[in-house]
């Protein structure tokens, strides 16, 4: 789906979001398909739109970077994404490819994980042509989340900080920080929100996130406050479902929900 004038978004492959930015230096991708069948086709077409010169993970969960193999230029991300991303079990990632994507097995007989060779700790900007790019740290869904601005545009790739209208998850999150950075994203003047998962989206949807998140906070502090142990929480508790799971994540979908009983229990004691 082309956007804006310069910014196309794919929100329809299972997995992450994935888009690209057109400039007069060429392309710039944000995160890579999860499934090589639709890497393949993704890589088809940003190529008739010419080269790319940098592709940014917005996170290091591997529904963002697997496809990354597919594409030759640099990866950018943030320091801490790329440190979780090196500690990548290829063998796991290679299991699940041939769960979700059996067609796309013999395409991935090489594997090897393109690993970020271009790493920030803040702020990146990348100056290519007419466009700036900054690249900022906003912690929340991971602690190596970083969105991507293009003010030309008026558009931000958010990654999984904003998940529009299907289930978040919270196992390795921050919530917190998660809320700042929402904060800070709707400080950007930007028309259009990329987010991780689901449709494209505007500032008025910030609200309804931060709202989501503060409940799940607030259900796992009542199971404390009754006494509750971790594996009672586990057990007994299910975070708020205001949303679906998204097409895909149903099979995983429980487990990663208990799993985000068990990392917010950790956190909120």
């Amino acid at each position: 789906m082309q956007l804006t004038t310069n910014v196309y978004v794919e929100t329809k492959f299972s997995g992450a979001n994935v888009g690209y930015v057109t400039t007069e230096g060429g392309v710039v991708m944000i995160d890579s398909p999860h499934r090589p069948t639709d890497a393949v086709k993704w890589r088809r077409e940003i190529e008739s739109k010419g080269p790319v010169r940098y592709l940014i993970n917005t996170e290091p969960h591997e529904d963002h970077y697997t496809g990354n193999f597919f594409f030759s230029a640099p990866v950018i991300a943030h320091d801490k994404a790329r440190e979780a991303i090196l500690a990548t079990d290829k063998s796991r990632l290679l299991e699940v490819v041939a769960m979700i994507d059996p067609d796309g097995l013999s395409l991935v007989d090489e594997y090897a994980v393109n690993v970020p060779s271009i790493t920030f700790s803040d702020y990146l900007t990348l100056y290519l042509g007419k466009h700036s790019l900054p690249i900022i740290h906003l912690p929340g869904h991971s602690a190596g989340q970083a969105a991507v601005f293009v003010p030309e545009e008026k558009v931000v790739f958010t990654g999984d900080n904003v998940a529009c209208r299907v289930q978040a998850f919270f196992h390795e999150a921050d919530p917190l920080s998660w809320l700042e950075s929402l904060n800070r994203i709707g400080e950007l003047e930007v028309d259009h929100i990329i987010p991780g998962h689901g449709e494209v989206c505007d500032k008025s949807y910030l609200g309804e996130q931060a709202d989501y998140i503060q409940e799940c906070v607030d259900t796992i502090k009542r199971a404390l406050d009754q006494g509750l142990t971790k594996e009672e929480s586990i057990a007994r508790i299910s975070l708020p479902r205001r949303y679906p799971f998204e097409v895909g994540s149903e099979n995983v979908g429980p487990q990663l929900l208990q799993m985000s009983v068990s990392h917010l229990y950790d956190l909120l004691s």
